[in-house]
């Protein structure tokens, strides 16, 4: 298993998840591991959900961070 925080950038195209990209390379720590991984809205939308409900709310705010 790998996830022990997951963050998500919902970004408009690939040029503006390049440059997300690249801000994390820049700023990244010395320590730790860090993944990314892009997926597109397609993708998304095949998701399957193995265990639990899938979440009907949605959330509509420009706030930068949204807790769950």
């Amino acid at each position: 298993m790998m996830q022990e925080s997951v963050y998500c950038k919902i970004v408009l195209n690939p040029t503006a998840a390049a440059a997300v990209q690249e801000s994390v390379r820049k700023h990244k720590t010395s320590g730790g591991l860090i993944q990314m991984l892009l997926v597109t809205e397609r993708q998304f939308e095949r998701m399957e959900v193995v265990v639990g409900e899938a979440q009907r709310e949605v959330i509509d705010s420009d706030d930068r961070l949204v807790i769950l």
